[in-house]
């Protein structure tokens, strides 16, 4: 028979262990997706610069991958 004990020792153990699926799901969070402070600041000034350049219309289109590296080449 279940005693009152028994069922705290049970609901212990699964907010240990909710705990720590908790942890796990944050840090993997964080390996997915790094905070901005984490990335490199040309990667974010070129991303930037990019963004910039696509809004300002100049940018080129290309149809496929031969002709994207055509373009590349110019």
């Amino acid at each position: 028979m279940e005693t009152a004990t028994d069922r705290q020792d049970i609901n212990m153990m699964f907010q240990k262990i909710l705990g720590k699926l908790e942890t796990i799901e944050d840090r993997l969070y964080e390996l997915q997706y790094p905070e901005e402070t984490m990335i490199n600041e040309t990667v974010i000034e070129e991303v930037m610069k990019a963004e910039k350049e696509i809004s300002d219309g100049d940018f080129i289109e290309c149809m496929t991958a031969k002709a994207f590296i055509e373009n590349l080449k110019k």
